[in-house]
């Protein structure tokens, strides 16, 4: 059985690992990996192997983060429809303009939503203004960009399900907020 400060480490590992990376991790992601990280940490502790003892072949935190991730971001095992896609475009809507997030936002062409930006938002477009875009798409995960044709993309690991257009458009208030500086970064 796992102890209370195994999980809290397992925690705070994957949140350090996360913090450092070039995709934007929903807290439900997170907390999976710290599961599976946990998960890991136990089986080694049954073989005589510490969590200290793995930094020297494998980083179990980046693994672990990035197996549970993948589910998320690579191509589902079945792709959804355009109607379940538009579907979660509508919750994506109504979670970013809900009194919670506050943000200002509309379905966009394809499978997107446009968020308008605020004077925190981080620069992006010809003039530095362009407003944020979110998609998703039939055959994969969540995206973040700025609509501007040559914009850079940044995925969002995050179920595709109503909560986790809730854990989006609360990632996505962060980002047009400027909490995050700026992710889309290279």
């Amino acid at each position: 059985m796992m102890t209370p400060q195994v999980n809290t480490e397992a925690a705070t590992a994957i949140r350090k690992v996360a913090a450092s990376g070039l995709v934007l991790y929903a807290p439900s992601v997170q907390d999976e990996a710290a599961s599976l990280l946990a998960d890991m940490w136990a089986a080694g502790e049954r073989h005589g192997v510490s969590p200290k003892d793995w930094a020297w072949a494998v980083s179990l935190p980046n693994a672990s983060l990035e197996v549970i991730a993948s589910r998320y971001i690579n191509a589902p095992e079945s792709n959804r429809s355009i109607d379940q896609v538009l579907t979660l475009l509508r919750d994506l809507t109504e979670a970013l303009t809900s009194p919670e997030i506050g943000l200002t936002a509309r379905l966009g062409p394809r499978a997107s939503v446009v968020v308008g930006r605020l004077p925190e938002t981080p620069r992006g477009g010809y003039h530095g203004d362009a407003d944020l875009v979110v998609g998703l798409y039939t055959d994969g995960g969540w995206d973040l960009s700025f609509d501007h044709p040559m914009a850079g993309i940044v995925r969002i690991a995050a179920p595709a399900s109503k909560a986790g257009a809730h854990e989006v458009a609360a990632i996505v208030r962060a980002v047009a907020r400027g909490e995050l500086g700026n992710p889309f970064r290279s």
